[in-house]
């Protein structure tokens, strides 16, 4: 019996050390995650709406002059808008001539330091002052004559030296699988430049992280190989995630060193297998890692190290297939029934996720609030944009 006992000593051993280091694993998992049971909601505390013939997108917010930039489609016009939602002003700067920006509509909208609005094109930025009249221009190269109705996001920016710093390019907005011929266009953040506004110097910026999930395969994440990022003014740190990423990346500027990464835990992450560079475009497993897959959508700053992700839950092609109809398209990435909100405060994921906002979560705002966007009913010809404002409010 002894001996019987002694014999299976290894075997114990070797049972107790994998049951340990299980143990370990999942303890140093829970330690990134702060529990936070029903401290935290999003709470609806205002809306307004925009009256105009065409759709309005909402691009930004200055604190300092309390009004919105924005886009009217179609009409292709500038928008500041008062916080009521009335049109203040209304500028026309698509054509060719002087203070115009060509044919193109911009990519990206904002507004920049000392009362600046910054219009970002394919080709080239633009600094207007208040009345609209050109400070700074500079011609760009892209490698993606980006086509679109409206902007895709605002490019962010710091001050360094007495100067002005922009991260602008194609893959701010765009998954780079777009940018893609050979292998060295893999990186997506390949074309992710700095623009000096004074003297119109760029220069390519930050690299994948050696971990990245898009450095373990020579293959692509078509559709997939985007991300979303902010600069944290008060800290001189780009706050970056990619889309399928399971950190949060904070890197110190101006010279962009990797200071810090915060791990994400989702509660239901379903992916795809990647592709090969140069794949058929028309070839459906491409567009099934693009539909269907789960992925990190929007970041956003809340203020005093708070952050929000929203994120997409990813579904599977039965589950598209009963849902999808030719008289209702099913897109998973808008259904919130497959969003989730993850919060972040001082460097650690707050436990548990909060349920999606019905909506197009748009920017971030003071006190804790986040402008969201009514989605479009495309049954009726709305002559208005509605919005609402949500607050992360503690229980």
């Amino acid at each position: 019996m002894r001996k019987h006992f002694y014999s299976s000593l290894p075997v114990l051993f070797t049972i107790l050390l994998v049951t340990l280091s299980c143990g370990t694993k999942k303890d140093s998992e829970s330690s990134n995650l702060e529990h936070s049971e029903g401290a935290y909601d999003l709470v609806k505390v205002d809306s307004f709406q925009i009256n105009n013939f065409t759709r309005v997108n909402i691009l930004d917010y200055s604190p300092d002059e309390k009004i919105y930039l924005g886009y009217s489609l179609t009409e292709d016009d500038i928008l500041e808008i008062s916080e009521e939602g009335e049109i203040l002003r209304r500028e026309h700067k698509k054509g060719e001539g002087p203070g115009l920006y060509g044919k193109r509509n911009p990519t990206g909208l904002c507004f920049g330091p000392n009362g600046e609005r910054f219009v970002e094109l394919p080709f080239q930025l633009i600094s207007y002052d208040k009345d609209y009249q050109i400070n700074h221009q500079h011609r760009l190269l892209s490698p993606l004559p980006i086509r679109t109705s409206s902007p895709l996001g605002r490019p962010p920016y710091f001050q360094y030296n007495d100067t002005t710093k922009l991260l602008i390019g194609p893959s701010n907005y765009l998954s780079a699988n777009y940018l893609i011929h050979t292998k060295d266009g893999k990186d997506t953040l390949q074309n992710f430049y700095e623009l000096n506004l004074l003297s119109g110097a760029v220069k390519s910026v930050v690299p994948y992280d050696p971990s990245s999930i898009y450095n373990s395969t020579e293959k692509i994440y078509s559709g997939l190989m985007g991300k979303s990022f902010f600069i944290n003014q008060q800290n001189n740190e780009l706050v970056l995630v990619h889309n399928l990423d399971k950190e949060i990346l904070i890197y110190g500027l101006p010279d962009y060193s990797l200071k810090n990464s915060i791990p994400i835990s989702h509660s239901e992450f379903k992916t795809y297998s990647p592709i090969p560079i140069g794949s058929n475009p028309s070839d459906n497993n491409q567009n099934e890692i693009g539909r269907l897959s789960a992925h990190n959508q929007k970041l956003f700053d809340l203020g005093d190290e708070l952050y929000l992700l929203q994120y997409f839950t990813g579904i599977s092609q039965a589950e598209y297939e009963s849902r999808h109809t030719e008289e209702k398209p099913y897109v998973g990435k808008f259904d919130p029934q497959e969003q989730r909100i993850l919060l972040f405060k001082n460097g650690k994921q707050l436990s548990p996720e909060l349920n999606a906002l019905d909506g197009s979560l748009i920017l971030s705002l003071p006190d804790n609030k986040i402008l969201v966007q009514e989605r479009e009913n495309t049954e009726i010809e709305e002559e208005f944009t509605r919005f609402y404002i949500y607050q992360l409010q503690t229980k």
